[in-house]
């Protein structure tokens, strides 16, 4: 089986500062890979890379046999690549409904010209908001459709959001610390629902998460960086007793729980959970 997503020694530098040093990874078709490490890691610099936000120094990412690299940036959706943030980006004046609705324009045909005169585009209008609905009902959001986003719990934001990047009909979701700001429950919630979405919807799915306790139980294989470089991969349980792994970001192995969590990073505080890397 080719891998989904080939990242080959990629290396990314602003000036003198060198983010990415020589990073090579995979993510397989059906995979939930794990991408973790302490803040400045690089591992925001990845997902920016493979946004085509940024351009690497050195190296190759190629997607489904695609050089990824030659793309545009407004191209990424297209392909089938659907990139969360560490921040909300919700529209709060919007209902849920015309939030998630956002997601689905990619695969509207009506196109600049037609738009203006509504050739097709009530039809095409009308579409949208059913894909949207049906999304909000798979993630069981239905009650709250016609309500603004404005004034609803975080932990159901998060979930809007998630709807309304499934709405491009992504093969690759790429979420960045979706954990952030949710309670113990929410984050099981989380968890399980990334899970089924991944086996309804053949996904494959590339996880930033501080949240040791669910990068643990969700994900098949996990990638470590530390300083730009990668110091580790593998299954979970090689990952977390990997001295080097230790050294620079779980603590002891024997603090793990049976869930994976442990008292070094369950709390997000511990490493900077709560905040987003500044470049990288």
């Amino acid at each position: 089986m080719q891998p989904l997503l080939d990242i080959d020694d990629v290396a990314v530098r602003f000036g003198g500062v060198t983010a990415l040093s020589g990073v090579s990874f995979s993510v397989m078709p059906g995979q939930i890979c794990g991408l973790i490490g302490p803040n400045g890691a690089g591992k925001t610099t990845v997902f920016n890379c493979i946004s085509r936000i940024y351009d690497p120094t050195s190296g190759s990412i190629t997607y489904d046999g695609r050089d990824l690299l030659k793309e545009r940036p407004h191209t990424i959706v297209r392909l089938g690549i659907m990139r969360s943030f560490q921040n909300l980006a919700l529209w709060p004046g919007l209902t849920v409904l015309e939030n998630v609705m956002m997601g689905a324009y990619r695969r509207g045909k009506v196109g600049f010209l037609r738009s203006p005169l509504w050739l097709g585009a009530r039809r095409e209008e009308n579409s949208l908001a059913t894909r949207a609905y049906q999304l909000l009902e798979e993630l069981d959001l239905t009650d709250i459709a016609f309500r603004q986003c404005e004034g609803l719990p975080y932990g159901t934001m998060k979930r809007i959001e998630l709807a309304r990047g499934l709405a491009a009909d992504p093969r690759l979701l790429i979420l960045d610390e979706p954990a952030t700001g949710l309670t113990h429950g929410e984050v099981t919630e989380l968890g399980d629902l990334i899970r089924g979405l991944r086996d309804r919807r053949d996904l494959s799915v590339l996880l930033v998460e501080h949240h040791m306790g669910m990068v643990m139980a969700l994900c098949e294989h996990v990638v470590v960086l530390d300083f730009g470089r990668k110091i580790a991969e593998g299954k979970p349980d090689q990952v977390r007793n990997d001295p080097r792994v230790v050294e620079a970001y779980l603590g002891a192995p024997d603090q793990f729980d049976a869930h994976g969590a442990s008292s070094a990073t369950s709390a997000t505080s511990a490493t900077g959970g709560t905040g987003g890397e500044a470049t990288a």
